[in-house]
């Protein structure tokens, strides 16, 4: 027996030396597999590359949505009874109307054909006027050849208006399932006529001037590795495609006037920290607004002029002054902000914001922020009081807010949330709340999806402005 187990023993063992060779053959293999593959993420070398676009590209697919819903809707409601419900919170302003940000979709029982990109309403949610749309002539597919991903009109949606003094509507556009997200600038008259698009990677939220003259945030997409906006420090983008961004500005007629690269704009005015100290170098400024300097405010910075531009940068948390002409940066303020969205300048020459993420002394952290244009010295106006309606303001993304020409109200639209409040920008008491709720039925039967009865859905609010009823009227006579 024991012989029988040596000869088994001595078998196994000559078994085992003729397989050696193959196991360090395969065992080669792996180290040098390893080896290679921490050789790739450190230095980079082949297939670093391939392997980042093979898992950009499975990102971007997880990034596809994929829902019965507009991606502009938060979600159905089933227990409302009614499209946007109002609620009056103090004494009712009679001096203005509301100027609605809609969309696509949107309220479709009074805009029945494509939904309102936007309308007039009163606080008690009467509406007066509104703006409709064709989506499919603006966008057929051969403009949105230049696009990847899912190409079609119904992936386009209405982000941010704006009004000019002879009642145009300025839209802007985006996108999601497409690449970029970035789209285009429109502009329609008081009845709904388009005057002019431009497809050109306009996107955000619009600002028209006294003379008509209209302020975009514009973008870009460069590819390959590059530098910190002209630094020795290499540009960590894991996904080989950079959003470069900046400021357009237009005509009236829609034609360019100026145009400011940020990332020139930063090399220039010898401001490079304005890119390094960013979360993402694939998106190093993501301009979401500007505004222009009024009397008050250039009188209090040194170089400054009125009309120079107020820029929100959202990657950084700060706002930067640039030369109207020459884009110069001449100011920069930042500190108590965090990713925010809607630079406004106040009447005093101070300035405010909708700071998405800074609010430490807010419920959720969401806070209408005024600052001092000079020392960024911050002061929250809204919410104050967390036990009053608005109290739980929160949008991690977008937002907007406008105030009264005389600065002592503002509205602030909560764009994730699908709400609007208006408040006394004095004592931070809300007067009035909005919910954007939109029968979704038309919406799901263009899709081939019917409901019976309606299908009620919150909505998001991309921007609420107050329009004096004086300038209604004269708009309304034409």
């Amino acid at each position: 027996m024991i012989a029988d187990l040596w000869r088994r023993s001595a078998s196994d063992l000559d078994g085992l030396a003729e397989r050696l060779p193959k196991i360090g053959f395969i065992l080669g293999l792996l180290a040098l597999a390893f080896a290679w593959g921490v050789a790739t993420v450190k230095w980079k070398v082949f297939p670093h590359r391939q392997l980042v676009y093979l898992e950009s590209g499975v990102v971007a697919m997880r990034k596809m949505e994929s829902s019965e819903l507009p991606n502009t809707a938060v979600a159905l409601v089933p227990r409302e009874t009614a499209t946007d419900p109002v609620a009056l919170l103090g004494a009712e302003p009679v001096d203005d109307v509301i100027l609605m940000t809609g969309g696509f979709s949107y309220r479709q029982d009074i805009c029945p054909d494509f939904g309102c990109i936007a309308w007039v309403m009163d606080r008690n949610g009467r509406v007066l006027h509104t703006w409709q749309y064709d989506p499919s002539a603006l966008f057929d597919r051969e403009k949105l050849s230049g696009f990847t991903g899912k190409r079609a009109a119904r992936n386009i949606y209405v982000q941010g208006t704006a009004l000019d003094q002879g009642g145009n509507l300025v839209v802007t556009f985006q996108a999601h399932n497409m690449f970029p997200y970035q789209v285009a600038v429109a502009r329609f008259d008081w009845n709904g006529r388009l005057d002019w698009i431009r497809i050109d990677g306009s996107h955000h939220w619009p600002t028209v001037g006294a003379d008509g003259r209209v302020y975009v945030p514009m973008a870009r997409i460069e590819t390959g590795e590059g530098k910190v906006a002209g630094t020795q420090q290499k540009r960590q983008c894991k996904y080989g495609a950079v959003f470069q961004e900046g400021v357009r500005v237009l005509s009236p007629d829609g034609a360019v006037l100026r145009e400011f690269w940020m990332d020139d704009v930063v090399r220039e005015s010898d401001a490079q920290g304005l890119a390094y100290a960013v979360r993402d170098d694939c998106d190093p400024y993501h301009v979401n607004g500007i505004a222009l300097l009024n009397a008050a405010a250039a009188g209090r910075l040194p170089d400054a002029r009125e009309g120079d531009l107020l820029v929100s940068l959202r990657s950084s948390s700060s706002l930067v002054v640039l030369d109207q002409d020459t884009g110069r940066i001449k100011h920069i303020v930042t500190g108590a902000m965090v990713a925010q969205h809607s630079p406004r300048v106040l009447p005093d020459g101070d300035v405010a914001v909708f700071d998405n993420l800074g609010g430490i002394d807010t419920a959720k952290g969401t806070r209408v922020l005024k600052l001092d244009i000079v020392t960024g010295k911050p002061t929250t106006l809204f919410p104050r009081d967390p036990d009053a309606p608005g109290g739980d303001l929160f949008s991690e993304a977008q937002g907007e807010v406008n105030f009264t020409a005389d600065g002592r109200r503002a509205l602030v639209a909560e764009t994730l949330g699908g709400r609007v409040f208006e408040f006394d920008t004095a004592t931070g008491a809300p007067i009035w709340s909005y919910r954007s709720v939109s029968d979704m039925a038309p919406y799901f039967a263009a899709e081939g999806n019917r409901h019976d009865g309606p299908a009620y859905a919150l909505m998001h609010t991309q921007g609420a402005d107050f329009l004096s009823r004086a300038a209604f009227r004269r708009f309304a006579s034409h």
